[in-house]
């Protein structure tokens, strides 16, 4: 499941999305509760944070390959 962490100034429903799996958070747990499933994924951002953080994964930040779409547009273009 993906998560998106950046704010976007408009919907992106329909446009195409790169994207790298670079780890694992946790197992898919069947929750009792609408609010201990936010409370879980409130958890995953700031852990999926945390790790992008680390000196390994800084390197893709600016990846080509995540920034540039269908029709070779930038995200800048894309999103913006």
């Amino acid at each position: 499941e993906v998560h998106i962490l950046h704010t976007f100034p408009r919907d992106f429903y329909s446009a195409r999305l790169n994207l790298l799996i670079l780890g694992f958070i946790r197992p898919e747990y069947d929750y009792v509760s609408k609010e201990s499933l936010v409370e879980d994924i409130r958890t995953d951002i700031e852990v999926a944070k945390r790790s992008l953080e680390r000196e390994a994964y800084k390197c893709f930040k600016n990846d080509g390959y995540l920034l540039t779409f269908e029709g070779g547009k930038h995200e800048r273009e894309v999103a913006g």
